[in-house]
């Protein structure tokens, strides 16, 4: 039997609403302030993106025949805008995922992103960004502004907060990382996970949680390649991707590149990063690729951030749906719909 759901009203929709409207306002505000133009890229398109852990939800529209995708972030459609002419951008609106692993405490099937691109090539200046842009966040909602911040390598990061190099996913000895990681009480880690599910196991089950302890904002790089995604490898150590991840709190609030915007090279990851993929793909976006290799876009640096998480974050809250006048969850029989949110 399908699980029962429910959108869930807060208890104080009205005030949350209100502050939500401050918060999106200073955003956008902050975002004009750099020169970035706002952009509405469509949230429906008959591609997606490929990464293999995200699951982009399939929607069949009566009449028309053919698939179309709810995007999981607007990253496709800015990226075909950057190569129209317009080299600073962002987006702010719905994404979509799907996955029942995408409605719990922290995840919503239905949330607020902000994505920006701007010139450049370093990671260092999206740390910058996200500062300002929590700033920014902070007076609208009229809580303390972080002032603490670092920034930390991911090798740093894993031997200080989990006892494990980083080498043999960079060596591509996923076997022992695993046992590694075994013998540090990680028993869930097996030598037949991949590179990307390992990583994503010590970071939730070791590296996170001691992040939680840390004021203010960490940034971790120096990520290795099996998660580049769509960044550009480092070329001091093609072992290693030019990517940069934003945390408060311990919570995951942001993840950026330095873009790979080179059509061939981008056509090579994408059916990389398809072949990992289970069941069903949408398919290549052939125009992007097209247009990136007709008009190539300067250097370019690209981070996306979760808004409900860093309204969450610097507020405090307990988990998405205390931000949220409307939350996707669970409907428990006889419970009540206006009831306070279950954060367990």
């Amino acid at each position: 039997m399908a699980d029962a759901l429910r959108l869930r009203r807060h208890p104080q929709a009205a005030a949350v609403v209100r502050a939500r409207a401050r918060l999106l306002a200073a955003l956008r505000e902050r975002l004009g302030s750099w020169g970035l133009v706002e952009c509405d890229p469509s949230p429906l398109a008959p591609v997606a993106g490929p990464e293999p852990y995200l699951h982009a939800p399939l929607v069949e529209l009566p009449g028309l025949g053919a698939p179309l995708w709810l995007q999981t972030s607007p990253e496709l459609g800015l990226k075909r805008l950057l190569a129209a002419g317009v080299p600073e951008l962002y987006a702010l609106g719905k994404s979509f995922r799907g996955g029942r692993e995408e409605l719990s405490r922290w995840h919503q099937p239905v949330f607020s992103m902000l994505e920006w691109y701007r010139l450049g090539h370093s990671t260092d200046a999206l740390e910058d960004d996200c500062v300002q842009l929590g700033e920014a966040a902070a007076a609208a909602l009229d809580v303390p502004s972080p002032t603490a911040r670092r920034s930390l390598s991911l090798t740093a990061a894993l031997a200080a907060h989990a006892g494990l190099e980083l080498g043999p996913l960079l060596d591509g000895d996923t076997a022992a990382f695993a046992a590694a990681a075994r013998r540090t009480g990680l028993t869930r880690c097996r030598d037949t996970d991949n590179a990307t599910a390992l990583l994503g196991r010590v970071l939730v089950e070791r590296v996170e949680p001691a992040l939680a302890a840390l004021p203010g904002w960490t940034f971790l790089h120096g990520w290795p390649a099996c998660v580049a995604a769509m960044s550009q490898l480092d070329p001091a150590d093609p072992r290693l991707c030019l990517r940069v991840e934003a945390y408060m709190g311990g919570l995951e609030l942001a993840n950026g590149y330095v873009e790979l915007l080179d059509a061939q090279a981008l056509a090579a990851r994408w059916d990389e990063l398809t072949a990992e993929r289970d069941g069903r793909s949408p398919p290549r976006d052939e125009a992007l690729l097209q247009e990136l290799a007709a008009r190539p876009p300067a250097p370019t640096l690209g981070m996306a951030l979760g808004v409900d998480r860093l309204a969450a974050a610097l507020t405090g809250s307990r988990c998405l749906a205390d931000v949220l006048p409307l939350a996707l969850e669970l409907a428990e029989p006889g419970s009540d719909p206006a009831s306070e949110a279950p954060c367990d």
